[in-house]
């Protein structure tokens, strides 16, 4: 027990990654920032776990209503985020293009039903036959594939995006506390009373655990039970050829003359990527050009060859030759020039999986004053904006308009609400 007085937050967010910087950015005006701010507690550095390894891809493509709406009114404040608040945060509108052929059975009809449920919520999207997404787009694909093409599409570097979003809530009054790792929460009936860390004890009105692969243990002692299992996908990185995105000026003419001019800034680099994103459900990979990086990176579209983490202080970041030959293969397979393009690097991110693909949001079942922001399960990125805000509506009481609070309950896993998840799609 600590001798020394714990210190007072009006709301206590533990985990300093793009979810806990979009809530403290979003729930900061909710406190006093002198008597009782909004604190984020940090163990190590913005963006150290997740966020930092995360591929920052923008996209609508999911096949349930929630998802789509969720991910389409983030990818509106991601567009205009620089030009409103004079930040970069490496915003590249490169369009995604989702692919779904013969060789992988349903992947075409998964593609032609999620077009037509982007169409449905608003979303600027195309269904594309395989020849025309070759002449567009330069991608090699059979003539029998069909292609989800999203204009809007785009991605971001997500380190600056996530030190965006904390600068933000400093600004609005939250106090940030790097290297501040939380050892305990402690419960008493049902509440958190008292939060410990390497620093000394807190006393909050609100927690909210926000900390990605960390999260699991920390809400195990207080009785909540999330189901979150841990993984290290592997990442493959490589030069990229020296073409422009054919459809880069097209995307965004299309998206002005729609009436949505202020979704174009003048920072926009999307035509310096090779391509658009590519969602190859057919092979397997997925592919994003970076420009914040140089590089175009290649990753798996599930995780069923991902090995479970243990301890997520103890990751091994060695890349095996195994994945480096399958990831360039399929690459190379889309877009023939990156045969000639040299390898650049390889790395593992972190995955936090709920048992449904789909992230906990909202009260913790049994405890008054506790939130979770958990489980995104490798598609999260994106959300982050709408996650925010929806937070900070229940955070201060209010009706969660800016997602659907019964779709990500975290009491679904106990009712057995939630259904067989199929990773962020």
């Amino acid at each position: 027990m600590s001798s020394t007085p714990a210190k007072t937050a009006g709301i206590l967010v533990v985990g300093g990654g793009i979810m806990g910087a979009s809530i403290a950015k979003a729930a900061a005006h909710l406190c006093d920032p002198l008597e009782a701010p909004l604190v984020l507690l940090e163990k190590a550095e913005l963006g150290a776990g997740s966020t930092g390894r995360s591929g920052a891809i923008l996209r609508c493509f999911y096949s349930d209503e929630a998802l789509v709406r969720l991910a389409h009114d983030s990818l509106r404040e991601w567009s205009m985020f620089e030009s409103l608040v004079g930040r970069s945060i490496g915003f590249e509108r490169q369009g995604v293009l989702t692919i779904g052929g013969p060789r992988a059975s349903g992947t075409r009809e998964l593609v032609e039903r999620n077009a037509a449920l982007l169409v449905a919520c608003g979303v600027e999207a195309e269904l594309l036959r395989g020849a025309e997404a070759r002449r567009r787009f330069g991608v090699q694909v059979d003539d029998e594939a069909v292609c989800c093409h999203e204009p809007a599409g785009a991605g971001v570097d997500p380190l600056r995006a996530c030190e965006s979003f904390a600068a933000l809530a400093r600004e609005a009054g939250a106090v940030t506390r790097l290297g501040a790792r939380v050892l305990e929460l402690v419960r008493e009936g049902d509440r958190i009373v008292r939060v410990r860390t390497s620093e000394g004890d807190w006393i909050a009105d609100q927690v909210v655990v926000a900390a990605g692969p960390w999260a699991g243990p920390l809400l195990a002692e207080v009785g909540v039970e999330a189901g979150l299992r841990v993984v290290r996908p592997e990442q493959y990185a490589i030069a990229q050829p020296p073409r422009s995105a054919p459809e880069a000026v097209e995307a965004l003419s299309t998206i002005a003359d729609a009436g949505m001019e202020r979704w174009s800034s003048p920072r926009v680099v999307a035509m310096r990527a090779a391509h658009p994103v590519l969602l190859d459900l057919e092979g397997g990979a997925y592919a994003r050009c970076e420009g914040h990086a140089g590089r175009t990176r290649v990753g798996a579209m599930d995780h069923v060859r991902d090995e479970t983490v243990s301890d997520p202080d103890r990751v091994d970041d060695v890349v095996g030759a195994g994945f480096r030959r399958w990831a360039r293969e399929r690459l190379v397979e889309r877009v023939p020039e990156y045969e000639r393009q040299g390898e650049r690097e390889a790395f593992v991110g972190l995955y936090t999986l709920s048992p449904d693909g789909q992230p906990l949001l909202g009260r913790a079942p049994g405890l008054a004053n506790l939130c979770v922001a958990v489980g995104f399960s490798g598609h999260g990125f994106k959300l982050a904006p709408g996650v925010g805000a929806g937070m900070a509506q229940l955070l201060a009481g209010e009706p969660c308009t800016a997602f659907d609070a019964g779709f990500f309950d975290p009491a679904r896993l106990a009712r057995g609400a939630a259904k067989a998840g199929s990773f962020g799609l």
